[in-house]
């Protein structure tokens, strides 16, 4: 059975990874790509995973200004998305019926995204 790479999503065979790659889940192929790629890969599901959460902690509002002061542009941009998001309703229950209401510049800069299919997981 294989191992899963969380940099390019691919199951792969046990050969594929070194000793390191197998506990940090990055492939020999991926461990080869220059640390900002892998970086920017991982701080975009970060951002990803707080909005599947049930609840956007202080501490997790904390890494987004954080992660909004990113030198890559896109994390930056989806990292303020997801802050303003969480300063307006952190819990995720009825999270798009407020935003639709209240902010639906928001909601659409969600759509454009594609930071709204996150938050159905």
């Amino acid at each position: 059975m294989g191992h899963w790479c969380r940099i390019c999503g691919h199951s792969k065979p046990n050969e594929q990874f070194t000793g390191k790659g197998h506990r940090n889940h990055i492939c020999k192929q991926c461990s080869k790509k220059p640390k900002a790629d892998i970086l920017k890969v991982e701080q975009t599901e970060e951002i990803y995973r707080f909005l599947s959460q049930s609840n956007i902690s202080a501490k997790n509002i904390k890494r987004l200004v954080e992660l909004c002061a990113s030198n890559d542009a896109e994390v930056a941009q989806l990292a303020s998305i997801v802050l303003e998001v969480a300063r307006i309703k952190p819990g995720k229950k009825r999270r798009l019926k407020v935003l639709a209401r209240e902010r639906g510049d928001l909601l659409d800069q969600m759509r454009e995204t594609g930071l709204i299919f996150a938050h159905h997981h």
